[in-house]
């Protein structure tokens, strides 16, 4: 009876695993074929004929006559949006992280006016919809002139992932023993040594947990960039791919193309850093 419970439970398991991953598995069989073959009906779940054209037209350019400026086509362009999403998600990642890690740390170890309120207070802007911070930062980033940069557009998921990274840390830290430091103080280490060889290596798995959520936050956000950036080389991906889009026409092969390499970076950083982000959030959730 165990023996047929438990097969039961595998197959219910793998039924859930394939419709969770069906999406994922249909774009990568479309973005394997012919132009043709993606609106064939009945559809096919496996390409009968392979290509890699789409890939090609990202990766090389869809035209080799094309010049850059008018009429340049957008597939031209994917490399530029694929480092622009790159830059802005790891500078906002290392900025958020830098700036959450050392408030963080002097939440938990200095005592000054207001010192509870400020987690929570973070926690809570974190809580807001992100669309109600566009406009007002939209309306900063002219007065600094940052509109249509990078640095603006980075400055801007910062806004969106500092109040978490700033909880998260703030919940890490508190599970720190503070007679650790201590001990380093009484034999004549610095605060800043205290704080780079003890409290750091112990608060690694929190940081790498808050680093992944800010990446993933900042590489996947659609709205920051559609409203921040204008020209077409400093797009990011998610705003991008939706030049693949051209009026009534959808070019499927591209944008399913696209998508697929769009997601090789996240299943890279959570297949190397799945253990350590398990640890950041089971850590932070029980010490905090």
């Amino acid at each position: 009876m165990n023996r047929w419970l438990a097969a039961l439970l595998y197959a219910l398991l793998c039924a859930v695993t394939f419709v969770v991953c069906f999406p994922l598995l249909w774009a990568i069989s479309t973005s394997l074929k012919p132009k043709e073959e993606i609106f064939r009906w009945p559809p096919t779940l496996l390409p009968e004929r392979f290509t890699f054209e789409s890939y090609r037209e990202l990766l090389f350019g869809g035209s080799v006559a094309s010049a850059p400026g008018a009429g340049t086509p957008p597939s031209d362009f994917f490399l530029h949006w694929f480092a622009n999403s790159i830059i802005v998600s790891v500078g906002s990642t290392v900025i958020s992280i830098t700036v959450a890690t050392l408030a963080a740390y002097s939440l938990t170890r200095f005592r000054f006016f207001g010192q509870r309120a400020v987690p929570y207070v973070a926690i809570m802007g974190y809580m807001i919809p992100s669309v109600i911070f566009v406009f007002p930062m939209f309306l900063t980033l002219v007065e600094l002139d940052l509109t249509d940069t990078l640095l603006g557009l980075t400055l801007g998921y910062v806004c969106i992932t500092l109040p978490f990274c700033l909880w998260l840390m703030w919940a890490f830290f508190r599970g720190v023993p503070l007679e650790i430091e201590e001990a380093a103080l009484v034999d004549g280490a610095s605060r800043l040594q205290v704080f780079r060889q003890i409290v750091l290596p112990v608060a690694l798995p929190g940081i790498i947990a808050a680093s992944i959520f800010a990446f993933i936050v900042s590489w996947n956000d659609y709205l920051f960039g559609r409203v921040f950036m204008n020209s077409m080389e400093l797009l990011p991906l998610t705003v991008g791919v939706m030049h693949f889009f051209d009026g009534t026409h959808v070019d499927w092969g591209l944008m399913m193309a696209s998508s697929v390499l769009m997601t090789v970076p996240m299943a890279i950083l959570f297949g190397f850093m799945q253990r350590h982000l398990v640890a950041g959030f089971g850590a932070g959730a029980v010490k905090g």
